[in-house]
C-alpha cells in the first residue's frame, strides 16, 4: 500500500479504485477478504463488458460509495473503504446469482410485501388475542355472554350497511384509483349509501338486539347502554369501511399496518388498566368504540392526501352500487343472518347464559383467521381487482387458492392433534369443550374459503346468480332441522358447520364462470 492510501488492483480494470478513507485506520486481518471479494466482483463485471465491446458511456461517471467493513462489539466503525468503480448495470450481463423470470422477480417481490404484511398481521392479531382472553377470563359468563351478542350485532349492523357497497367501490376503484377527483367522487357516493342503508338496518336490527340481550338475562337500563353504545359504534364504522378501502387499493401497506397496530396496542392498554379498576361488558363496548374512532382519525387524516372530502357524488357510481343493492340485498341480508347463526340460536333457544358465552370464547380461538382475512383484504384482493390480464389473473387465483387452502389443513389438523392446548388458554370454565373446538374450528375454515373466494369474485363483479346460496342453504337447513337440538352447542356448531357447505361449492362454481367470461371476447 502506497503512502496515498490507494490500495492496488489488477491491471484488467484500471477504472476501479478502492481506497481507504482518511483517518480511519487499515482494515482488520479478518476483514480483507471482503475487500478482495468486492475487487473480484467488479473486476469480474467490468471485463465481461469489455469482452462484448459494449463502449458504455463516453464519459465514465465514477460515483463514489462508502462500505463499513468492520465495527467493534460496541457499534464503533473499525474501518470504512471508499469504492469508486464505473457506472453500469445491474445484475451486470453474465451475472446469474439474480432471478431473471419476471414470475420469479414478481413472487420474490410479493412475498417480501406478504411477509412484511404478516409479520405486523400476526403481532397485532396476537395483541387483539390478548384482549379477547382478558376478556374471557376476567368477565363473569353472564356478562361475557352480554358482550358476545353486542359484539355480533354491531357486526351485523355493519355487513347490512355495506350490502352491494364494496364490491362496487373495490370494483370501480380498482380502475380509477389513480384519478384523485374521480375516486373522491367514488368515495363520496359509498359514504352516501352506506349512511342510508346504515338507517334502515338499525331500525330493523336494534328491536332484535334488545330481545337477545332480555332473553339472556340483561337489565333494561343494562340494555339500553349497551344498544346505544353499539350505534355509536355503527356511525363510526360506516366511515371507516369506506375509507379503508383507499389505502389498500393505493397499495400502502404501512399505513393499513400503522392503524392496525396503533389500535390493538390502545384496546389493549385500555382493557388492562380496567381490569385493575372495573370492567364489565359495557366498559368492554366503550373499549372497542374508542379504539374504531381513533382508527377513523388516522384514515381521514391519511384519505385527506388522497382524495378531496366533500366532493360531488357521481351519477355513474351511484347507478352500479345501487344496481349491486338491489341485486345483492336479499343475498346480503340472509348472508348476515347465516354468519351469525350460531349465536343467534344458542341466544334464542339454550337454556342459559353460558352457552352464548362458551360459543363466543372457542370463536375467539378461531382470530388467527382474522390475520388470512386482513390479508386478503389489503393485499390480495387489491391486486386481483388491478389485474387486467388474463394468464396472470388465472395464476393469481391459483396462488391464492392454494395459500388459503394449505394454511386451513394446518389450522385445523392442529385443533385436532392438541385440543388441550387450545382450550388452556380459555380457562377452566371452558376446559371441557374438545369437540365443539373441532367442530368451530371446522366451521371457520369452511367460511375462510368461502369468504376467499367470494372476496375474489367480488373483485371482478362475478356475483351473478349468488342469490342461489338462499335456497341451496336453507334446503340443507331444513333437511338437518329434524337432527338438531338447538338448546345444546354442539348440535348448533354442527348445523352450522354443515350448512357452510352449499355456498363453498357455489362460489367455486361462480369463479370458473368468470374465468370462462373472460374467454369468450377472444373466441
Amino acid at each position: 500500500m502506497g503512502p496515498t492510501g490507494i490500495l492496488p488492483v489488477e491491471k484488467a480494470t484500471p477504472d476501479i479504485r478502492i481506497e481507504r478513507a482518511s483517518k480511519i485506520p487499515p482494515p482488520l486481518p479478518q476483514n480483507r477478504h471482503r475487500l478482495a471479494r468486492l475487487r473480484r466482483f467488479y473486476a469480474n463485471a467490468f471485463s465481461q463488458r469489455e469482452q462484448q465491446k459494449d463502449p458504455g458511456p463516453a464519459n465514465c461517471l465514477f460515483p463514489e460509495v462508502r462500505v463499513a467493513t468492520c465495527r467493534s462489539r460496541f457499534g464503533q466503525l473499525v474501518s470504512e473503504f471508499r469504492i469508486t468503480v464505473p457506472l453500469i448495470e445491474f445484475p451486470p450481463a453474465g451475472v446469474t446469482d439474480v432471478a431473471q423470470s419476471p414470475y420469479l422477480r414478481r413472487l420474490i417481490r410479493g412475498g417480501r410485501v406478504v411477509g412484511s404484511f404478516v409479520a405486523v398481521q400476526v403481532i397485532v392479531q396476537m395483541i387483539g388475542f390478548l384482549s379477547g382472553i382478558l376478556l374471557i377470563r376476567i368477565l363473569e359468563q353472564r356478562e361475557y355472554a352480554f358482550f358476545t351478542i353486542a359484539n355480533t350485532m354491531q357486526g351485523t349492523l355493519n355487513l347490512l350497511a355495506d350490502v352491494g357497497i364494496s364490491v362496487g367501490l373495490v370494483s370501480i376503484g380498482g380502475r380509477v384509483w389513480q384519478e384523485r377527483p374521480r375516486f373522491s367522487q367514488l368515495i363520496s357516493t359509498a359514504l352516501h349509501l352506506r349512511r342510508r342503508l346504515a338507517l334502515v338496518a338499525a331500525i330493523a336490527i336494534t328491536p332484535l338486539l334488545y330481545f337477545m340481550l332480555a332473553k339472556n338475562g340483561a337489565s333494561l337500563n343494562y340494555t339500553a347502554l349497551l344498544t346505544i353504545l353499539v350505534l355509536i359504534g355503527l356511525a363510526i364504522q360506516l366511515d371507516v369501511g369506506v375509507l379503508g378501502v383507499i389505502p389498500r387499493l393505493c397499495a400502502d401497506i404501512g399505513v393499513i399496518q400503522r392503524i392496525d397496530l396503533i389500535g390493538a396496542i390502545v384496546r389493549l392498554t385500555i382493557l388492562v388498566l380496567l381490569a385493575f379498576i372495573f370492567l364489565n361488558a359495557g366498559i368492554a363496548v366503550t373499549a372497542s368504540t374508542v379504539v374504531i374512532f381513533l382508527q377513523y382519525l388516522l384514515l381521514r387524516r391519511y384519505s385527506a392526501g388522497v382524495i378531496d372530502f366533500g366532493g360531488p357524488q357521481n351519477a355513474e357510481d351511484r347507478t352500479a352500487m345501487l344496481g349491486l343493492i338491489r341485486s345483492q340485498a336479499a343475498n346480503a341480508v340472509f348472508y348476515c343472518f347465516q354468519g351469525q347463526i350460531t349465536i343467534f340460536l344458542i341466544s334464542f333457544f339454550a337454556r342459559q347464559s353460558s352457552s352464548v358465552a362458551e360459543v363466543g370464547a372457542l370463536g375467539r380461538l378461531t382470530m388467527i383467521f382474522v390475520v388470512l382475512a386482513n390479508l386478503l383484504a389489503n393485499i390480495f384482493v387489491p391486486a386481483f381487482a388491478r389485474c387486467q390480464e388474463r394468464r396472470q389473473l388465472r395464476s393469481l387465483y391459483l396462488e391464492i387458492a392454494g395459500g388459503v387452502s394449505l394454511f386451513c389443513i394446518v389450522v385445523i389438523a392442529a385443533a385436532a392433534i392438541f385440543p388441550d392446548q387450545f382450550l388452556f388458554v380459555l380457562g377452566n370454565k371452558y376446559a371441557h369443550l374438545h369437540r365443539e373446538l373441532l367442530l368451530m374450528v371446522g366451521s371457520a375454515v369452511l367460511a375462510a374459503l368461502t369468504g376467499t373466494f367470494w372476496s375474489l369474485n367480488a373483485a371482478k363483479a362475478w356475483v351473478a346468480g349468488s342469490w342461489l346460496y338462499i335456497p341451496l342453504t336453507l334446503l340443507t337447513q331444513i333437511a338437518l332441522i329434524p337432527f338438531t337440538d338447538f338448546s345444546n352447542v354442539r348440535s348448533v356448531l354442527m348445523f352450522n358447520l354443515l350448512s357452510s357447505v352449499p355456498n363453498l361449492l357455489l362460489n367455486l362454481a361462480l369463479s370458473f364462470r368468470g374465468f370462462r367470461s373472460l374467454e369468450r371476447p377472444t373466441a
